[in-house]
């Protein structure tokens, strides 16, 4: 499902202009980011949990050559489902 068929959904659920409903999906995906960034986790009842991980400095190989490469320390956003999502898929 892409953004602007997400908006179609929930504009016909809330009787709202699609252009109104990807405002409000737009504002929903902000503030978790705004959350995460803040806070490093947004927990969204029955549905799940995102929240930001450390990956430490490390070395790999490039596979190509064998040679031995530095890959930086980086900070990735993880995902777990909640309850409610489980039931629906295999998460």
């Amino acid at each position: 499902m892409t953004r602007v068929e997400l908006a179609e959904q929930v504009g016909k659920q809330l009787k709202m202009d699609i252009k109104e409903a990807d405002t409000a999906i737009l504002a929903v995906l902000g503030e978790v980011v705004t959350g995460l960034m803040k806070d490093g986790d947004v927990i969204l009842r029955g549905f799940g949990r995102f929240s930001v991980q450390s990956k430490k400095e490390r070395v790999g190989r490039n596979p190509k050559t064998g040679e031995k490469v530095l890959i930086p320390a980086l900070k990735r956003v993880s995902f777990k489902a909640g309850k409610n999502l489980k039931g629906f898929v295999n998460c």
